[in-house]
């Protein structure tokens, strides 16, 4: 006869496995790790668009008055820029961090119910 709770089981597991592939994904790296990678992808990503930012502000101002450009202060100008983009790493950096550590917590306590189902499964 079959055994409707192997049955429950096994059809629960093969459901977590068909959606488990980000949570295996995450695995794959020790937490500090995971949350640094991550960390730094958003951190460049934020750098690339600050950055997009800034040559779109300074080719407004050089196109804007070409004959005062000639007298501008750069030093001034790219002390702000560095200021708003120290100011956006370290927000970013935290924010990134605090989710993405979240993330890993979840998907790792997501995988241990997974091996806790494979256990009882495998005493069946």
């Amino acid at each position: 006869m079959v055994n409707q709770e192997k049955v429950k089981l096994m059809s629960r597991l093969a459901s977590y496995e068909k959606r488990a592939k980000s949570d295996m994904d995450t695995m794959s790296y020790f937490r500090g790790d995971y949350v640094s990678y991550k960390s730094f992808l958003l951190m460049l990503g934020v750098s690339f668009s600050l950055l997009c930012f800034f040559f779109a502000d300074f080719g407004g101002k050089f196109f804007d008055d070409m004959q005062m450009f000639i007298e501008y202060d750069f030093v001034a100008q790219g002390t702000e820029y560095l200021t708003i983009w120290l100011i956006f790493m370290v927000a970013y950096g935290l924010i990134g961090s605090v989710i993405y550590r979240k993330r890993y917590n979840d998907s790792k306590r997501r995988i241990d119910i997974y091996q806790k189902m494979l256990r009882d499964l495998k005493r069946m």
